[in-house]
This record gives C-alpha cells, sequence and structure tokens, in this order.
C-alpha cells in the first residue's frame, strides 16, 4: 500500500465535511500502473460515493481494468439513496482496493469487504495507525451513530478567564473577538443541528444560521423550550427548519399558539426534557452531529445527563476571551446539579489549543 494515495483520499474526503450527512465523508484515488488517473470525493447525500464518481472520470473504460483504488472507507454493499458500490468495483475490473477503515454501519460492516473477495478483487486494509485514526477522526459522529445510536454532541461555549458566560445583568455582547464568533459559526455550521435553550432565544433573539460556504444547508435548529414560553414571531421560527423540545408543562393553550404557526413540537418528560428520549428521537430523524451553544442551564442539563447515560457529550469546543467578569449571580457555563467529587469530572482527551488574535479556543474529546 502506498500511504500517499490514501493520505490524498483523506484529503478528498475532508472537502465533504458538513455537507454528507447522514452519510460519512468519504474520498478515493483511482491508480494505475503507480499514477494516479482520478479522484474523488462523496459530496452530498444522495448523490455519487467518493469511488462512484472517481470510476466515472475514466471516459476509457478499458483503462479501469488493473486499476488500483484507494477508499478511506470499505465500499457500501446496499441499496440505498444510490446503488451498491461494489458492483461498480467490480464490473469495472478493478483488481486491488485499498480501505481506510471498515463501514461499522450495520448493512455494510464487512459485507462489502467479503463480497469483493468473493468477486475477484484483492482488499488490503490500511495497517498505519495513524492514517487511520485520522480517517476515523473525520467521521466520528457517523461511526458514533452507527454504533451507539445517538447524534455526535458537540458542546461550545464563549467564556472569560472565570468561566462566565454572562453579566450578573445577562450582558454578553461581546465577550469574544470577532474572528473567534466567525469561527464558532463555522463549527455549527459543520453540523446537522444547533440546540439552544428558550432563554437564550428570548436574549439574544438570535438566527442560529449556517454561514460561510455551507450558508445553503438546512441547519435544523432545535429549541429547549420547557413550557412553550418563547415568542413565536422571534428570528428562529422563520421556517420550518425548527423543531421545539418541550414538557408537559407546556399548557394546551401554548401548544395551540404553536400548532398554529405550524412549529414542530414535542413533549420529552413530564418536568424536564429527558435527554436520553432527546437523543434517540433526532437519531432518527437521520441527525448525527448536534451543536449546543445553549446557556448555562442548556450545558448543565446535557452534562448531568452524561453523568447519569455516559455518552451524551462527545466533543467541548471553549472560546476564551481574556476577560474577568466576577459576580456571584453572573452566569456560568455549565449549570444543573454538578458533581459531588472532583473525581466525577468530565475529562478531555486529545486536547487542542488554537489563538484567535487574543482569545483561545479550547477543543477536547471527552473521555467515554
Amino acid at each position: 500500500m502506498n500511504i500517499e494515495f490514501m493520505q490524498l483520499a483523506l484529503e478528498e474526503a475532508k472537502k465533504g465535511l458538513g455537507f454528507t450527512s447522514p452519510n460519512p465523508a468519504v474520498g478515493a484515488v483511482l491508480v494505475r500502473q503507480g499514477k494516479i488517473v482520478a479522484i474523488g470525493w462523496h459530496k452530498h447525500t444522495g448523490k455519487d460515493h467518493a469511488e462512484v464518481l472517481a470510476i466515472k472520470k475514466i471516459k476509457n473504460k478499458n483503462l479501469l481494468k488493473n486499476c488500483e483504488l484507494y477508499i478511506t472507507l470499505e465500499p457500501c454493499c446496499h441499496y440505498g439513496q444510490t446503488p451498491p458500490c461494489v458492483d461498480l468495483i467490480v464490473r469495472s475490473g478493478i483488481k486491488k482496493v485499498y480501505v481506510g477503515m471498515k463501514d461499522p454501519f450495520v448493512k455494510v460492516n464487512g459485507k462489502g469487504i467479503i463480497y469483493l473477495r468473493k468477486n475477484g478483487v484483492a482488499v488490503e486494509m490500511c495497517k498505519d495507525k495513524r492514517l487511520v485514526l485520522e480517517i476515523k477522526k473525520i467521521n466520528q459522529p457517523f461511526l458514533k451513530w452507527a454504533s451507539v445510536g445517538w447524534p455526535y454532541v458537540v458542546l461550545k461555549a464563549a467564556i472569560s478567564l472565570d468561566g462566565k458566560i454572562a453579566t450578573k445583568t445577562g450582558d454578553s455582547k461581546w465577550i469574544t473577538n470577532e474572528k473567534a464568533r466567525q469561527d464558532a459559526r463555522i463549527e455549527r455550521s459543520l453540523c446537522d443541528a444547533v440546540l439552544v435553550g428558550s432563554g437564550t432565544v428570548k436574549a439574544d433573539d438570535p438566527e442560529l444560521a449556517p454561514h460561510g460556504k455551507y450558508k445553503n444547508k438546512k441547519l435544523l435548529r432545535i429549541i429547549l423550550d420547557a413550557e412553550l414560553s418563547t415568542n413565536v414571531k422571534a428570528k428562529v421560527y422563520r421556517d420550518k427548519n425548527i423543531f421545539v423540545v418541550c414538557t408537559n408543562l407546556a399548557t394546551k393553550m401554548r401548544q395551540e399558539v404553536f400548532a398554529k404557526a405550524n412549529i414542530k413540537y414535542k413533549s420529552f418528560g413530564k418536568k424536564k426534557v429527558d435527554i436520553k428520549q432527546l437523543l434517540d428521537f433526532f437519531s432518527k430523524q437521520g441527525i448525527q452531529k448536534i451543536f449546543v451553544e445553549g446557556g448555562g442551564g442548556v450545558h448543565g442539563t446535557f452534562v448531568d445527563a452524561h453523568k447519569k447515560n455516559g455518552n451524551v457529550i462527545d466533543e467541548i469546543i471553549f472560546y476564551l476571551a481574556p476577560k474577568i467578569i466576577g459576580g456571584r449571580e453572573a452566569k456560568t457555563v455549565v449549570g444543573g446539579e454538578g458533581i459531588n467529587l472532583v473525581s466525577d469530572s468530565l475529562n478531555l482527551v486529545s486536547l487542542d489549543y488554537k489563538l484567535i488574535n487574543d482569545n483561545m479556543k479550547i477543543r477536547g474529546r471527552v473521555s467515554n
């Protein structure tokens, strides 16, 4: 196996990040006699997969015979929105396929590799641990959804050095600088859904829109509003790409207001939102990655649920500004019940630090 070709396939795969869900981001490189003849990457769910795009670029199909295919993820062997990729690979006469990692999705999970081998195509798995780790890293939401059955949850906050997200009067504009806020908007746009609480909607009236090259994607806006108390004229309710999570505390009158406004809502508990039920529900809706950027109450709800159930929060992104806010009543980044012992803290691994002017972006995976 030529590691450089698999590395190129990985770089191609990254081009699809933020666009392919609920499919994974996949890249492919076709090689003939040691030279690259075509490359491809999965651009959007329902469109051609990476290997199909690469194969279609070859006009003279005789050139495909004896080619080698480098692909970051095991080719699919089932009918979804597109036909099985393994059939095209076999028909094309490709002699060998190098696979970055096995697809854990139940309808594939090694079956694609078995099919290729049974039909005369040699298959070799990538053995470079660093490269395999990088391939897995870009598709963590897909891997969690396929193996655990829940969306991948990113908890984001902009905080002062003393852990505050707003002053005691509720003022929060702006703790972080403009470039940090722009960076956070792109992180949000990479996800399938963004989630905030009713307090954020009332205080900030945010749009929660995708940005940059993702500005036209359908980013689902999820609002945690236990009593359906938010104003249906708020910016977040501007179109149908919205879902409100409430509880049984929502009165019939408020339910009628939301129903009349054609805003989708559902109760996920009697008095408190059951995060486990929430994750189960949105997983079935095809949501694989949720960006949680609420206030301390919403963050605390997710942290408490994580301590209870495990596997709730997967990643933390904090934007840290060199400011001291102070005040007992100033809003803290994580509320909720909290813990009694430091040994029960959420621990972060694979930490990454990035300076954005005078702000610091801290990213870490939650050790599940």
